[in-house]
């Protein structure tokens, strides 16, 4: 199983480069699009410093792309980039942008039937909040991977069988004593920094084939996680 890890955008190159480094050892990253809408550095941008700035070339890169904010010929040279830099797409519609009116009108789907068009690996975000109907009509989607949000236990993921496990990756949110407040906030779920072995341990064995690990704020947790791997 891979073990994927979340890298926020960072305004300062430093931090962004000592960010990098530090989760270097993981099997890939995922980086997001102006999380809540705030303006941020282009995931491209991010995705070129891991592939040719630090070497890192075998690593898994996928790009949260927003569709609120672009149009379909932002998609088309999107994927145009992604392709030149390996790197996989996920799409999202996103939090309403901070500055500016809203552009986008692609959904999700269509969104992943221009990448492929390219030859780009394209996915799209799952909630498991969503209702059994509509959940089951995301899995009917062309896309190659779900980022599946809001999962409780693993026996969420279990109850969709192959058509969500072939593709899933957990978003896993870990509460450490560090980012307690944060994460609490966010009205999501999340897991015990003790626990999430097992979870991912529960996960590989029902045949997931990544994960995604987010600890918001709380950089050293990945120094451990990677420690006791």
């Amino acid at each position: 199983m891979q073990i994927l890890v979340e890298l926020h955008p960072k305004k300062k190159i430093e931090k962004l480069l000592k960010e990098i480094k530090t989760l270097s050892p993981f099997d890939g990253f995922d980086i997001p699009d102006s999380p809540l809408g705030i303006p941020s550095p282009m995931p491209s941008f991010i995705a070129s410093l891991i592939r040719y700035s630090l070497s890192l070339d075998k690593k898994t890169i996928i790009i949260n792309q927003r569709l609120l904010d672009v149009n379909e010929l932002f998609i088309r040279s999107l994927s145009i980039t992604a392709k030149m830099l390996d790197v996989q797409l996920a799409f999202t519609k996103g939090d309403k942008p901070k500055y500016g009116k809203e552009v986008g009108y692609l959904s999700s789907d269509d969104a992943v039937n221009v990448a492929k068009e390219y030859g780009v690996k394209s996915g799209m975000m799952i909630s498991l909040r969503k209702n059994e109907n509509e959940v089951m009509a995301r899995l009917e989607s062309n896309a190659d991977f779900f980022l599946v949000l809001r999962m409780k236990n693993v026996d969420q993921i279990k109850y969709y069988g192959s058509k969500l496990v072939d593709r899933a990756i957990p978003y896993l949110i870990v509460i450490t004593e560090k980012n307690r407040e944060l994460v609490k906030n966010l009205d999501q779920p999340y897991f015990l920094e003790n626990e999430i072995f097992s979870i991912i341990h529960s996960l590989d064995n029902l045949g997931v084939k990544a994960v995604l690990i987010s600890s918001l704020g709380d950089l050293s947790f990945f120094e451990r996680l990677y420690s006791k791997l």
